[in-house]
């Protein structure tokens, strides 16, 4: 006969499972409303993956060598500093295993991985954080390389970001003077230190004024913070996106235009919807934001590139 802690025991492990198979802080029973063991993130973004339609929205960069450093080039990372155009890019060869499930934030599922390996004296240290919900998920990696050049140390860091899914290709439904939102969450990395993650609530508007013929979408990213650091970021929003083809901010491209850059700004935001019904929001950024104020001095504006995911409320 079992005591009453042996009982009480089973009570917890039994109302645990239950509430995970219920899918706790999110609605359905996809990929993102069960949460995941360590094992299992792996084959949730696999899956994620295979359902999605080709090509990802991708953005990649470096950060600048200092004067007189071995450039990007001959470290075969391909870039000169800065952020790359945003286009259509494939993560076909990404490797998902060693992910740790982190938390479900405003129903996006988080998890993330760390590995450092040493050869021959170079070091690569490499982060990654994942964010998913049912039709779709986002990518930042941060790999770091210190390699030797003529007796000295280089380092160097380069980056991308990736959303991937179920891409509608189609605008969601939204009457004459009315709007819908997504609620969900931001993930960057500060360009001239991509160490860190910088985290945030990510909300996305869609409004058919009246009078306006076509769709607009308002984005908003609160509550930002690095966590390395641990300081917070002002706000930052974009208003009036015009929304076509279930896209803002980059046009639509065809398969066969997977490579395609379509928008060369440096800073500024892309997204697209997914879903049949529209469930899902989600996409890429970059801005430059200011810490935020707490004695009324102005602080140093730090240049953020990421990407985001949300869900319908």
């Amino acid at each position: 006969m079992l005591n009453t802690r042996n009982r009480l025991s089973l009570l917890a492990a039994v109302a645990s499972f239950l509430m995970v198979l219920s899918g706790c802080g999110g609605g359905g029973q996809g990929a993102g409303s069960v949460i995941p063991g360590a094992n299992d993130v792996e084959g949730v973004l696999n899956d994620l993956r295979s359902d999605s339609k080709p090509p990802a929205l991708a953005r990649f960069g470096a950060d600048p060598p200092p004067p007189g450093a071995v450039t990007c080039e001959a470290l075969l990372l391909g870039c000169e500093g800065g952020l790359g155009p945003v286009h259509y890019g494939a993560v076909g060869g990404f490797d998902f295993s060693g992910f740790r499930f982190n938390e479900r934030r405003r129903g996006v599922s988080l998890a993330e991985k760390t590995r450092v390996a040493r050869g021959g004296g170079d070091a690569t240290s490499y982060r990654a954080l994942a964010g998913w919900i049912d039709h779709s998920f986002f990518l930042i990696h941060t790999p770091g390389i210190e390699a030797a050049s003529g007796g000295h140390r280089v380092s160097a860091h380069y980056y991308g970001a990736y959303s991937i899914g179920n891409a509608a290709g189609s605008n969601p439904e939204v009457l004459a003077g009315g709007a819908a939102t997504w609620s969900g969450v931001m993930a960057g990395i500060r360009i001239a230190e991509p160490d860190g993650f910088v985290r945030g609530d990510a909300e996305i508007t869609v409004s058919r004024p009246g009078g306006n013929p076509g769709l607009l979408v308002d984005v908003e990213f609160t509550n930002m913070k690095d966590e390395r650091t641990g300081v917070h970021f002002d706000d930052v929003s974009w208003e009036g996106l015009a929304l076509e083809g279930g896209s803002f901010g980059v046009a639509p491209v065809g398969d066969g235009e997977a490579h395609m850059t379509r928008h060369p700004a440096r800073r500024g935001i892309s997204g697209r919807f997914y879903g049949q019904n529209h469930e899902e929001v989600g996409g890429l950024f970059s801005f430059g934001a200011s810490v935020a104020e707490s004695d009324g001095i102005r602080r140093d504006i730090h240049d953020v590139s990421g990407a985001f995911g949300a869900g319908r409320d």
